[in-house]
């Protein structure tokens, strides 16, 4: 009996009018179902979808590698384990490829934890860093993220292939940079002297660092091989690293937009998984006071080196398929 019933709860919650709203009835009704001992059941997939529904379950066992990744972050930034870095997107990367949302959601969810864990990295190193190398880098990384977003905006444009693109680029950049890491290292065996870049030199490798960077959050190792010739004192080189990543960063934000990134995972829900970026950079000030990280860098390059040629092998195969 409808009528009756929208009249009692008019007068009962004192709405003017001959009808009720909507969601007054539904309230009633599942008042009125539950005293019957029938409660109404109200299906969660009516519900309008929200971005965030395109995060993995928390119970998947693939979310624990993404929740280690999130530690690495806070644990490099500290200044422990060169190379680690390199390992957070593809192992990221391989996660999601497996749940909702896809290996595309990797960039827009790590970028605001690096961005914390930049600032961690600014607050601690706050009196080291040499602004007139940032000053030298920024025009060309500007250049750099302008196209590094325009590509990320043609691989979404291209739908169901863009996923692949994606995992492509990252998984070749990954073997790349840990290849370069390691002539990094072979070349400080050999002692080059310092050197004071030119300008010229500095604005083609912000370039190069923009571009990686935006693609695949991976710009570290490129300006690790651009400061360490310099010879600068360890306190001014990863202060410096922090205040330029940040700067860079943060720069990045306007190209996700534009790329729909955002529209995969909201800034703010990658924001609730700060704290652990923080237990990371805590765990990483005190390993740095106790444990020689050689060993463990060099378990790290293996392991992301491999990590390239599988997300890398998915975005073949990915590409033939389609």
């Amino acid at each position: 009996m409808p009528g009756r019933n929208q009249s009692w709860v008019s007068s009962r919650f004192n709405i003017r009018g001959a009808t009720a709203t909507r969601p007054t009835l539904l309230f009633f009704e599942h008042r009125q179902a539950r005293g019957r001992g029938t409660q109404r059941n109200v299906s969660r997939s009516s519900l309008p979808a929200s971005p965030s529904r395109t995060i993995p379950p928390p119970m998947s066992p693939w979310w624990s590698i993404i929740l280690l990744a999130i530690f690495l972050i806070g644990l490099t930034k500290s200044g422990f384990g060169a190379g680690v870095g390199l390992m957070i997107v593809p192992m990221t990367v391989a996660a999601y490829a497996h749940l909702p949302g896809g290996g595309k959601a990797a960039l827009p969810f790590l970028l605001p934890l690096l961005m914390g864990g930049d600032l961690i990295a600014v607050y601690h190193w706050r009196a080291a860093h040499d602004w007139k190398i940032i000053r030298r880098l920024l025009p060309g990384s500007v250049v750099g993220i302008i196209l590094g977003s325009l590509l990320l905006y043609y691989f979404d444009s291209l739908g169901p292939l863009a996923e692949s693109l994606i995992n492509l680029e990252i998984g070749l950049e990954s073997i790349f940079l840990v290849s370069l890491n390691w002539y990094r290292e072979w070349r400080a065996k050999h002692a080059p002297p310092a050197y004071q870049p030119t300008m010229l030199k500095s604005t083609a490798v912000g370039i190069f660092a923009g571009v990686s960077s935006t693609l695949a959050h991976a710009a570290g190792p490129i300006i690790a091989l651009h400061l360490l010739p310099q010879r600068l004192p360890r306190s001014v080189f990863v202060g410096t690293c922090a205040l330029y990543f940040f700067i860079v960063n943060s720069a990045k934000i306007p190209g996700y937009y534009m790329a729909g990134l955002f529209g995969q995972v909201q800034p703010l829900f990658s924001l609730q998984f700060l704290p652990l970026v923080l237990v990371g950079a805590l765990a990483g000030l005190w390993l740095n006071k106790r444990i020689n990280d050689v060993l463990f860098s060099k378990i790290v390059y293996a392991i992301t080196f491999l990590l390239g040629f599988y997300v890398l092998a998915r975005g073949i195969i990915g590409l033939a398929s389609a």
